[in-house]
């Protein structure tokens, strides 16, 4: 095996100019020691290394340099005051580069929620609360490097106004977290769209932007149904579940395309000559994923379902499938959620201001629990997330949490100590040795914050 030694090495061992460095490679957190005895990385959020093809007895060493939180770089909450002039939100996501949408909405007013995105004229904007087309001379001006900049004027005063509070959730595109394409209705049955999203996707909606018509929403736990976000209506299951699809049959989308019905289907996806704009979110399970969508059954108590995640989430929006009166609810830690005494809510298919009144979930380190219950459906705010026997599907976006970096267990630190992770940019060096073909590691962090 590579960099096997002729003799025992009873601690950890520096590689300088004096032992040959031969650099090896690192693929999703396992390091081939069969490939050299130097390795780079940077690990990002919550990262699991893994070694194989140890030699008999070898040393080496890991260059870990502290990557930002990926999903800091991908989706941002931003809290900010209307000012009734110009401002520029700073939110660390590169828009201008790399497109994205923006949605807006006020926390203690009943103004309109605002949904930009890179793909249309940057100042048109739709309502998720409404079947209308969309709009014009909306409050977001620009996509920035960092953020975006905001107007106020005739009909955009609505996401700036002076003296109020607002929310914005901005979403980059990238590949297994969000993209979104726009494309001209042909009317064609069984008619393929391209993206970009490069995994499944776990929550699809459409909206006409040329003519008012719903916002037809698919989510991948529910395939054989239709929602709507502009409304609380039930889950569908009659023919509008074929326009995701070839008008007779639904047909699920993929990691590159999705498929739209044709006549039947008229103006809501594919209506000849009209304008489409799908967004796209996906549901991705593996360990650094920053996006999971799913579902579970209510039981209107206080101790509700418990999703496991894998992770703390940071924004949650959830909606009940079963009964006609559940609104599409958005939780996000910047409003609230952790283990609050109440949840600030607000509603995708209404424009009402922020609801406080009652703890609706709890983020846990590893998902979220429902933690209200009680009362007739429609008349408490169980409804929304927790009524007994309903099913609800959810969308989670991971929170930007600080990242760990967990070693295999077989690893005898020295100091009896695990050291942290790297924090963003800094470089630190651990090397490892083994004499017995890796049934044991000796390890020691050789060097704190290099860079």
């Amino acid at each position: 095996m590579a960099n096997d030694k002729d003799f025992v090495v009873n601690g950890p061992v520096a590689v300088g100019k004096d032992t040959k460095v031969t650099v090896g490679s690192i693929a999703a957190g396992t390091v081939d020691l069969s490939t050299g005895n130097y390795f780079t990385d940077s690990p990002s959020g919550d990262y699991t290394y893994t070694f194989t093809n140890p030699g008999d007895v070898q040393a080496f060493q890991i260059e870990a340099t502290g990557a930002s939180e990926a999903v800091a770089e991908t989706f941002s909450t931003t809290i900010y005051d209307g000012n009734g002039a110009t401002q520029t939100i700073d939110n660390g996501l590169d828009l201008a580069g790399d497109g994205g949408l923006v949605w807006l909405k006020g926390r203690n007013n009943g103004n309109s929620h605002y949904l930009h995105d890179s793909e249309r004229t940057i100042t048109k904007w739709l309502q998720s609360q409404t079947n209308t087309a969309e709009q014009t001379n909306g409050p977001v001006t620009s996509f920035n490097s960092n953020g975006f900049s905001l107007g106020f004027g005739q009909g955009n005063g609505g996401a700036n106004s002076s003296g109020d509070t607002f929310v914005s959730w901005a979403f980059k595109k990238q590949a297994k977290f969000f993209d979104m394409v726009t494309y001209t209705g042909n009317g064609v049955t069984g008619r393929e769209i391209a993206h970009n999203l490069g995994s499944d996707v776990g929550l699809l909606i459409i909206k006409c932007t040329s003519t008012s018509n719903f916002w037809f929403t698919h989510h991948i736990s529910r395939p054989s149904g239709a929602l709507f976000l502009d409304s609380t209506d039930a889950e569908t299951t009659g023919s509008t579940k074929y326009y995701m699809g070839n008008d007779v049959s639904v047909i699920q989308p993929t990691s590159t395309h999705f498929t739209v019905g044709g006549s039947t289907a008229g103006t809501m996806v594919n209506g000849s000559g009209e304008t489409y704009v799908a967004y796209l979110f996906a549901h991705d399970t593996a360990s650094d994923g920053l996006i999971q969508c799913g579902s579970y059954t209510g039981n209107s108590s206080t101790d509700g379902p418990e999703i496991n995640l894998g992770w703390q989430p940071q924004w949650v929006m959830i909606k009940d499938t079963t009964g006609s009166q559940g609104s599409w609810v958005i939780f996000d830690t910047a409003r609230g959620i952790v283990t609050s005494d109440v949840d600030p809510v607000l509603q995708a298919n209404l424009s009402n201001a922020e609801y406080t009144g009652t703890n609706y979930l709890d983020a846990l380190s590893n998902g979220f629990k429902l933690t209200v219950g009680g009362g007739s459906y429609g008349t408490t705010q169980d409804t929304h997330v927790n009524y007994t026997g309903h099913t609800y599907i959810y969308m989670a976006i991971r929170s930007a949490s600080a990242p760990a970096i967990t070693w295999p267990t077989n690893i005898e630190w020295t100091g009896g100590s695990t050291p942290s992770t790297p924090a963003e940019g800094e470089t630190d060096v651990y090397t490892f040795t083994t004499d017995d073909g890796g049934t044991t590691y000796t390890g020691i962090q050789s060097i704190d914050n290099a860079s």
